[in-house]
């Protein structure tokens, strides 16, 4: 058997011991809790890196994207507006033809009228000398004396 000092030695020693592992695992506990700390530290830095990095590059692509609705809008608009010039000059053309064919219509007519009237004047004249050649040959003072003058029949 064990002696009481024998005992009370072993019994210091295990205290002292158990006191050291207390302590070991105590420094442990705080190293790996530092760690642990340590790493999700890092982790929920990274994240937030990662995160901000990702939002940046999402503002960037909303960005980029509101930059190609503008340009693609303004690109419509400017064909658009290139269709509405195109339109409004077939229209300024097709006005213009039609001035021209109302303005060669009127030219034609007038030149009909101008012929018209000079025919109507012919026809006048002509009219004008038969019914003159007709009083003449139906005027009984020229049968009875061809010699007259015709200044003198038709006065």
């Amino acid at each position: 058997m064990k002696s009481f000092e024998k005992l009370s030695e072993d019994l210091a020693t295990r205290r002292a011991e158990l006191k050291q592992r207390q302590r070991e695992q105590g420094a442990k506990f705080k190293a790996k809790g530092v760690e642990r700390a340590g790493t999700a530290k890092a982790k929920s830095d990274a994240l937030k890196q990662r995160t901000s990095d990702d939002a940046s590059a999402s503002l960037d692509r909303i960005k980029q994207m509101a930059a190609q609705k503008r340009s693609a809008a303004a690109e419509r608009k400017a064909k658009q507006k290139e269709r509405e010039d195109i339109s409004k000059e077939i229209a300024a053309s097709r006005d213009q033809k039609q001035d021209d064919i109302k303005d060669k219509k009127e030219d034609r007519e007038e030149i009909r009228k101008k012929r018209e009237k000079k025919r109507m004047e012919k026809e006048k004249t002509q009219e004008k000398r038969r019914d003159t050649a007709q009083r003449i040959m139906n005027n009984p003072e020229l049968k009875k004396n061809p010699t007259i003058n015709f200044d003198q029949v038709v006065g």
